[in-house]
């Protein structure tokens, strides 16, 4: 039997700990990050990511979760498939009525997901720019301030940046022979047929896959700056699909099935069932080829029109139990030094969120020093010489309804 006094003390104790939980919710903005680090601390934070790359995995189990455990957090990593199976969680919770207390504490988000979760409330917002660390980060840049058009306004805060980059086995295709455009892509395939394939949508690397046809097609990305506009809709995207299309018999098994995700299309190219992948990473396949994902005879190079080049963010859900340990968790992936351990080819290879200016001098150089070109990593210069912005969500959304149209035709 619970002693009355003992009782009491438990009962106090749940009442200073909803009531700091509350001043999360209200006071963040007011609080010190001394107060948030006290209040964070003993608390487990469920971060709801994306879990189909083992190196990032990887950085995050052991690397993260380690510096995260000395300032007295638990992380624990929730895999999924799509971040939209995290987004509805919350929105699950929400129309449960379960305003507090809720089970997801951090998301690895996307655009469109952002977007989604914006419009419906679903996000503790006025935090990003107040942690100690967003301080290192060029909130002036729209290339940050913006995710897929969508303002982000405190609501996320970047983790990383990647650009589109092509990969191809130089052991079967010459660089004479690589295709620098959508319709020498469709004239190589034709060539070559079965040894071409792309991911499905909705997965994220078909989407972009299919939005980078669709903006070549169209004479570029600035057909489709600014808001979404249905007409540009119906006049451009017919291109995609008549492309695709004509694309699709001479694709990997005729066109009839597709790999599931990046590790899938990593693994045809490696048994030499494809010829081309895909990569997002600054640094480009050098941490898949270190491990043993992707052969070494793999190059990366970019189609003459340039890539898609943004940021990718966290965000915190409005009914997440643990704010304060989402919060200190957030301000940890933008330490300089975590920066710095993402960007190692030697692990994840992922772009920086901060900006190394913003930093130190020796900052700088180390960035500099990281990303060195070589036979897996494209010249930092290059990159960013054909790097262009991606375009409002709702273009995403449609690219994903009309290729999931296209199938069934």
């Amino acid at each position: 039997m619970t002693h009355p006094r003992r009782l009491a003390a438990l009962t106090l104790a749940s009442a200073l700990s909803g009531s700091l939980a509350a001043r999360v919710d209200t006071d963040f903005p007011k609080m010190t990050w001394n107060q948030v680090l006290s209040e964070a601390r003993g608390q487990t934070v469920n971060f709801y990511m994306w879990g189909g790359s083992e190196n990032i995995n990887t950085y995050v189990d052991t690397v993260v979760a380690p510096r995260l455990k000395t300032l007295g957090v638990t992380l624990k990593r929730v895999p999924v498939t799509d971040t939209v199976q995290a987004v509805n969680k919350v929105l699950g919770e929400k129309t449960a009525g379960r305003n507090a207390n809720g089970s997801v504490d951090l998301i690895w988000i996307n655009g469109e997901n952002f977007r989604t979760a914006k419009q419906g409330k679903l996000l503790f917002t006025n935090w990003a720019e107040k942690l100690p660390n967003a301080r290192f980060v060029n909130w002036q840049s729209p290339a940050v301030r913006n995710d897929f058009g969508e303002r982000v306004a405190g609501a996320e805060s970047p983790w990383g940046s990647t650009q589109w980059q092509y990969v191809y086995d130089s052991a079967r295709v010459k660089d004479k022979d690589l295709p620098r455009s959508f319709g020498e892509l469709a004239a190589w395939a034709k060539a070559h047929p079965g040894r071409f394939t792309f991911v499905a949508p909705p997965a994220f690397y078909g989407n972009r896959f299919l939005r980078q046809a669709l903006f070549e097609l169209a004479g570029g990305p600035k057909v489709f700056q600014g808001g979404f506009s249905e007409a540009v809709w119906k006049r451009e995207s017919p291109k995609l699909w008549s492309y695709l299309a004509d694309l699709r018999p001479n694709l990997w098994r005729g066109g009839k099935t597709f790999p599931a995700d990046i590790a899938q299309q990593y693994q045809l190219l490696a048994n030499g069932e494809v010829d081309f992948a895909f990569v997002q990473n600054v640094s480009g396949i050098a941490p898949e080829v270190n491990r043993g994902l992707l052969p070494r005879t793999a190059r990366v190079y970019l189609f003459d029109a340039g890539t898609v080049a943004d940021y990718h963010y966290v965000a915190i859900p409005y009914n997440s139990g643990r704010k304060a340990g989402a919060l200190v968790l957030a301000n940890l992936l933008l330490d300089p030094a975590m920066q710095l351990r993402k960007l190692d080819p030697k692990g994840w290879g992922d772009g920086l969120a901060v900006d190394p200016s913003r930093v130190n001098a020796a900052f700088a150089a180390k960035v500099k020093a990281t990303l060195k070109a070589g036979p897996y990593t494209l010249d930092p210069a290059v990159l960013a010489k054909n790097a262009f912005g991606d375009v409002n969500a709702e273009y995403d959304r449609r690219v994903q309804d009309g290729f999931r149209d296209f199938l069934a035709r």
